[in-house]
């Protein structure tokens, strides 16, 4: 029972970030990038933009429904599929997640940033008693492997500057290691799975809540000062809300719970 609230827990911090808009868009190519001569059609462009300016998550996956049966060989259609992926991820629905995240890979085997939050997706929706976890665990990994990967080789796109770049592909590789540490800690290697997810907190827009994350593993691998460092630095964190720094006191209080039984 502790184990499944563990995984409980652990997956819904997942897809909680407090360093990102709402509706972030999808990292890679944008439609403005290819609004030259010989890219895609303006109608296309016009469509992308539409989609991205929704501020409502369904209303931007019914978008990109309606794009991928007016567009269905669209050069952006993996572009397109990683926004759903993302709107479905604000939702909390991790199935419509992994369909978008699936989806924008078969359109567009280089989708970088969908292979790893589709391993992402598999790896906090992993129970410790699934009959199917290995090999969930493996097609998680592999995954944010090859997506890892392939930042690491992404080109830049005419648009961008080198500092904007280099942050996307900074912020996209701590995304990998937040991957990574859902994957180890799924498998009980709760120290390795403390260290990725400080990774994962690591970058130019970071994903806060990986501190939690961290909190967490290093508590259950009974590394109790890692513990407390990852948490206080997340209580310190500027504009931290008072609910979420309740978490990250309550994990301080088990893992002082957890000491106190040895």
């Amino acid at each position: 029972m502790k184990k499944l609230i563990k995984a409980a827990v652990l997956a819904s911090f997942a897809i909680v970030t407090l360093s990102a808009q709402a509706l972030p868009p999808a990292n890679g190519a944008t439609p403005a990038a290819a609004a030259a001569p010989g890219g895609p059609p303006k109608e296309e462009i016009d469509a992308l933009q539409k989609i991205q300016q929704a501020t409502d998550p369904d209303a931007r996956m019914k978008g990109v429904d309606d794009f991928a049966l007016k567009f269905p060989t669209s050069s952006f259609l993996g572009y397109a599929f990683t926004m759903a992926g993302e709107a479905a991820q604000n939702k909390r629905d991790s199935g419509k997640a992994k369909f978008y995240y699936e989806n924008a890979i078969k359109a567009d085997p280089n989708s970088d940033y969908a292979m790893i939050m589709l391993g992402v997706e598999i790896a906090q929706g992993v129970l410790p008693n699934d009959l199917d976890k290995k090999q969930k665990l493996e097609q998680a990994q592999s995954y944010a492997e090859k997506g890892t990967d392939l930042v690491s080789k992404r080109a830049k796109q005419p648009a961008e500057t080198d500092a904007d770049f280099d942050a996307s592909k900074k912020d996209d590789i701590a995304r990998g290691h937040m991957a990574f540490g859902l994957i180890k800690m799924a498998n009980g290697q709760d120290g390795e799975a403390g260290k990725e997810f400080l990774l994962a907190a690591d970058s130019p827009h970071p994903d806060v809540m990986n501190l939690i994350r961290a909190g967490m593993a290093f508590n259950n691998a009974k590394q109790f000062d890692e513990a407390n460092k990852a948490l206080d630095k997340f209580i310190a964190f500027p504009g931290m809300p008072d609910q979420y720094k309740k978490i990250a006191e309550d994990e301080k209080k088990r893992g002082q719970q957890i000491k106190n039984q040895k």
